[in-house]
């Protein structure tokens, strides 16, 4: 079959999928029947929007077929005040059980965090997952050497690291917290977006985990590390050409909280037409 096909006996001619294509790339036509532009092939950005949108399945993608694309199920839909309330309480976690977390359930987690949006629908993330201990401990290793390394000479990080390693030197695990794993988005180093593709779904990921009773810490030490510090850039180990672009401490929290604090205001502009 082609790419996308039409099927014209369950077409209600509602003009949904012309709407809701990015490209472009479904046309009207007079019948009111839409038609497929002949460069679909080329140009389609794979998002499923024709196929998600219509109402009657008449849209048929051939790399999506329908037992890959489930209903939304109305009853799953969460209210605003849901949502408020997960977001807003969600904390950064750096006290955690001495529990593992089982594989299943970050697969899962990541599962639901694939569907972060990507630019150009292009899902260049890919995910690394660090839950052996001894991986931990090495890595927790190599991270207090770069703060001996930052603390040292002219970095502008050297007052903080120095306070950092005071603080493991009285036995506090500063580089990851003692969390039983470490997740992290990678990409291409010359990708134009994955940089914030990899933080979006990093950040639907700390959210879903949340829910599944895990909390999460951004750690923007290694990810600095894991850039230009040769042991952690050896120990991380990703594919030549690729660099991580956000890691989150993940285990399950000591503390469960209860209240919800404060934040600045959002300052908003608004501007005028």
């Amino acid at each position: 079959m082609a790419l996308v096909e039409i099927n014209k006996e369950t077409c209600t001619r509602c003009g949904a999928c012309i709407a809701a294509c990015g490209g472009s790339l479904i046309i009207p036509q007079k019948s009111g029947y839409p038609r497929i532009f002949p460069g679909v092939d080329q140009f389609c950005m794979r998002c499923g929007h024709c196929v998600g949108v219509c109402p009657t399945g008449s849209i048929m993608h051939r790399e999506m077929p329908p037992e890959q694309c489930p209903p939304i199920v109305k009853k799953y839909e969460a209210s605003f005040e849901q949502v408020s309330q997960l977001i807003k309480s969600r904390r950064s976690t750096r006290d955690f059980q001495d529990k593992p977390v089982p594989r299943d359930i970050i697969e899962g987690i990541i599962d639901v965090a694939r569907y972060a949006p990507t630019g150009h629908n292009m899902q260049e993330v890919q995910w690394l997952v660090i839950d052996d201990k001894e991986d931990l401990a090495k890595i927790t290793a190599i991270g207090v050497d770069w703060f001996r390394s930052m603390a040292d000479g002219d970095s502008p990080w050297a007052v903080e690291m120095q306070a950092v390693l005071r603080m493991h030197e009285i036995g506090l695990n500063i580089f990851l917290r003692n969390a039983p794993a470490l997740v992290c988005t990678f990409a291409e180093k010359n990708s134009p977006i994955a940089a914030i593709d990899g933080v979006i779904a990093l950040s639907y990921f700390d959210l879903a985990a949340k829910s599944a009773g895990l909390g999460c810490c951004w750690n923007g030490f290694f990810q600095m590390a894991s850039h230009s510090f040769p042991p952690m850039i050896k120990a991380v180990a990703l594919p030549q050409d690729f660099k991580v672009y956000g890691a989150l401490m993940v285990g399950y929290p000591v503390f469960k909280y209860r209240r919800i604090p404060p934040r600045k205001p959002a300052p908003i502009i608004y501007r005028k037409k």
